[in-house]
């Protein structure tokens, strides 16, 4: 194998093991984005079981929530 063909397949095995991660690594944000949804979805059923004070209420509408894309 020439010098110019060993550097194109060490080349394509490196894009290739890249691809692999980012694939592993969208599967974990989709997971990680259920995760939170159910979360946010949990605490809207014990936030409406319990009956929060005012004082809670206000401060559990008014923190932030930051939503990302689906990937």
């Amino acid at each position: 194998m020439m010098p110019d063909e060993m550097e194109a397949e060490k080349n394509r095995k490196m894009i290739l093991a890249q691809a692999d991660e980012i694939d592993i690594l969208k599967k974990n944000v989709r997971d990680l984005q259920g995760q939170l949804n159910d979360a946010h979805i949990r605490i809207a059923y014990l936030k409406e079981r319990c009956n929060f004070s005012d004082v809670e209420s206000h401060y559990l509408d008014n923190s932030i929530i930051v939503k990302r894309e689906e990937v």
